[in-house]
């Protein structure tokens, strides 16, 4: 039997752990769909591209490497809010595109046909998605294919970021040589790593009050296990970005939260804020962290995208892991400092009263454990999401950077297949209108993720940022183009073959709703009702 160019992609794809392949089949690759099933590859067929999109991150964060096959042109494009947060926020997704045969580019060439989702620019796909991946190549031979795709998923899995390979729809089907050798994700060291190790450890021992913040390079690159012992050596404080949440488990000396400004815990705001060092790890900063970065560079060394800069120095190059393993190394080399316990959480209480953002989010936090793995929505709550007590490591996933609203629902289904732990899904009704679909793939492919709905009918993290007052005088009127068209999310959910779905005002009833979503093995909607009125605890 002929080995193909789908063969060879899928191959590679298999020797990474892939064993999923997110999606909604175009004619362009169905015979990379159609192949999947030899390679023990699942197409995982969703309600949309951009839910396929969303989906392929989510399995990448929780996995290592995600693929996701659209149709061009109207798929692609679709597409691309998806991957241009999987590329902010270090998320290998490997993106494969039917493209263009010759013939095609030759008839709109010299005749001005358009193939099939065609703009009439013949580089379209091609070029737009140069601008939110590591690596974009088109192969318009099946003799190009082992090289570019050998080379676009290396680029993956040593950048963690995503990536787009385009092969010809004519080329699927076309004899390809097998897989030869193993692709390496080994970034070779700069040599200044133990240089710059000795100076940053050095400044840490001579500070008073530094504190180490952990960044999401740290799980990408499987830093975990080193920066724990790192933690452990210097006896060092330390907090994670909303992104880095639960890279290491949250609990140790020195533990003193999640630090999310502007609306951070105080513990963990007092100790970053007023650091004399900050040493940050592998952090990918968003807007809501420009204070802190521009305007205390003079206390900050920073670790990221394969550079280093000490406090106002120029950035030196540094590649991450041999930078890690030399600041443990140097660090072993005098005893640690004392630091203090971990910050804790108090426990909650009973179920009391009428459900409110506090309320939700004090529930949840009685009914986590090792079994569930967060994944929050770019909505009012997220700052509470920061605090909840997840347990153990990688129990977190967030679009923190890129904050795009709806991604939780979509993702949940990548996690769904990428993780062993449950995803339990926290979104606002606003975002929730973006993905709802992504229900019907859990049903279709018996995942079980658990969706908790905020149904307030109200983009009410627009809300705040637009006229905050709205909170605070509840006879006030919403701002018009802010308010929601009003779902039954019941009857929606069980219309896309759920058959657990409720809702829910109080929190008694939101105990036993989560209790029964658990004890089930099948996906669940849980729509909470509040008050639109009503603010998380952590906003003013």
């Amino acid at each position: 039997m002929t080995f193909t160019v789908a063969d060879y992609v899928l191959t590679r794809l298999a020797q990474q752990r892939v064993d999923a392949l997110f999606g909604v089949p175009g004619a362009y690759c169905a015979d990379l769909f159609g192949a999947t099933a030899a390679h023990g590859i699942t197409a995982v067929v969703t309600a949309s591209d951009l839910e396929a999109g969303y989906a392929a991150d989510g399995y990448a964060r929780t996995k290592g490497l995600g693929a996701v096959a659209v149709a061009n042109g109207v798929g692609v494009l679709s597409m691309i809010n998806a991957i241009g947060g999987a590329f902010v926020e270090r998320s290998p997704v490997v993106v494969l595109n039917g493209g263009p045969s010759c013939a095609h580019l030759d008839k709109l060439k010299k005749f001005d046909v358009l193939f099939s989702h065609s703009t009439g620019r013949p580089d379209a796909d091609l070029t737009a998605y140069k601008l939110v991946t590591a690596s974009a190549v088109r192969a318009e031979k099946a003799a190009d294919v082992p090289a570019l795709v050998d080379g676009a998923l290396t680029t993956a899995l040593r950048t963690k970021k995503p990536v787009y390979v385009e092969i010809a729809e004519d080329l699927w089907t076309k004899a390809c040589p097998s897989p030869t050798g193993s692709l390496s994700a080994a970034v070779p060291p700069s040599g200044t790593e133990k240089q710059l190790a000795a100076a940053i450890v050095a400044q840490i021992r001579a500070a008073t009050s530094p504190v180490l913040l952990i960044g999401a390079e740290v799980q990408r690159y499987g830093l975990a296990d080193r920066v724990a012992d790192l933690i452990a050596k210097l006896g060092v404080r330390w907090s994670s970005a909303l992104l880095a949440k639960s890279t290491l488990p949250e609990q140790g000396n020195g533990w003193v939260g999640v630090y999310d400004p502007p609306h951070s815990a105080p513990a963990a705001a007092d100790a970053v804020e007023h650091a004399d060092l900050l040493v940050t790890l592998g952090c990918v900063f968003p807007s809501g962290y420009a204070h802190l970065v521009t305007g205390g560079s003079d206390h900050i060394i920073a670790a990221y995208d394969g550079k280093v800069k000490i406090r106002t120095g120029a950035k030196q190059n540094a590649e991450i892991g041999a930078l890690v393993t030399a600041l443990v190394t140097e660090a072993a080399k005098a005893p640690p400092r004392p630091s203090p316990p971990a910050l804790t959480s108090p426990a909650p209480g009973p179920p009391t009263g009428a459900l409110t953002y506090r309320g939700v989010f004090e529930r949840i936090a009685a009914a986590l454990d090792a079994s569930w793995i967060v994944v929050p929505d770019i909505f009012l709550g997220v700052y509470s999401a920061a605090n909840l007590p997840v347990k153990g490591r990688d129990a977190f996933l967030c679009s923190a950077v890129w904050a795009s609203i709806g991604h939780s629902v979509a993702a949940s289904v990548g996690a769904a297949f990428g993780s062993s732990r449950r995803p339990l899904v926290i979104c606002g009704d606003g975002g929730f209108h973006m993905t709802a679909q992504a229900l019907s793939t859990m049903a279709r492919y018996n995942r079980n993720p658990v969706v908790i709905v905020i149904d307030n009918a109200l983009y009410a993290y627009e809300q705040f940022l637009v006229d905050g007052d709205y909170f605070t005088h509840p006879g006030t009127p919403p701002t018009p183009y802010l308010t929601l068209n009003k779902w039954n999310f019941t009857q929606l959910a069980q219309g896309l073959g759920l058959t657990s779905a409720q809702s829910v005002n109080t929190e008694a009833d939101f105990d036993t709703a989560l209790a029964a979503a658990k004890a089930s093995a099948e996906p669940a909607l849980i729509a909470a009702e509040i008050d639109p009125h009503d603010l998380p605890a952590e906003l003013p």
